[in-house]
């Protein structure tokens, strides 16, 4: 019995444990080893990955990344037309110099230069489960965090928020989802790349079960002990 009860404590402990932090930076891109790539793409335009090949017309595709055990599949629209989602190349990215994922379109020919996510453009961000959403990084169109405005914004979620000039950073979020977007827009809107996410996966519905039921019996067994005395 013993046994048993300390096996189902374990399980409860664990259970019980808060999700850890899942990084995903997508600025990573352009200096080899160190890079964090997608689990599929098209080499574009160079040294880019993409979601299909635009090189050659083709628009559409994804980009799945994986980190944590975790998996998000970035997804692209433009109003006008087709559209492909990139993650544009830095080969000098640090702490606080990177690009990320951006979109390009049709302009016939395609618009190489506009790698980031302008007017008419929304990336998408599909997990694969439930997350939390604790921070965003953001990089301007000169791959820093300085080239926005005073007052620039892009739209999270259809709503108008600010983009971090001076940090590149929007942090202390709690926003529990499988699906985010980040569109040009809101009430000064530039331009912009996603640089990185922070997330922590959200325990699954028979996680919770268990742990309901584990209180529920380790309650049952304590009326137990003391009827007996």
């Amino acid at each position: 019995m013993m046994i048993k009860q300390l096996a189902f404590a374990g399980v409860l402990a664990a259970a019980a444990l808060p999700a850890s932090a899942v990084q995903f930076d997508f600025y990573k891109l352009g200096r080899g080893a160190s890079d964090f790539l997608p689990d599929s793409s098209v080499v574009c335009t160079g040294a880019d990955r993409c979601g299909s090949d635009v090189d050659h017309g083709v628009f559409g595709g994804d980009l799945p990344f994986t980190s944590g055990g975790l998996t998000v599949h970035a997804t692209s629209n433009f109003t006008g037309g087709p559209s492909t989602v990139i993650q544009d190349r830095e080969p000098g990215w640090s702490a606080t110099v990177g690009a990320g994922l951006g979109v390009y379109h049709t302009t016939d020919p395609v618009d190489t230069s506009d790698d980031n996510i302008t007017a008419g453009e929304m990336l998408t961000l599909t997990f694969d489960q439930v997350v939390t959403l604790s921070a965003i990084g953001l990089r301007a169109d000169g791959h820093n965090f300085t080239n926005w405005a005073d007052g620039s914004t892009f739209l999270f979620n259809g709503v108008s928020t600010l983009l971090p000039k001076g940090t590149g950073f929007i942090d202390g979020l709690s926003v529990t989802g499988s699906v985010f977007t980040f569109a040009y827009g809101g009430q000064k809107p530039d331009q912009f790349y996603l640089s990185s996410l922070t997330v922590a996966p959200v325990p699954e519905p028979e996680t919770f079960a268990l742990l309901a039921a584990g209180l529920a019996l380790t309650g049952f067994i304590g009326r137990r002990r003391r009827s007996a005395v």
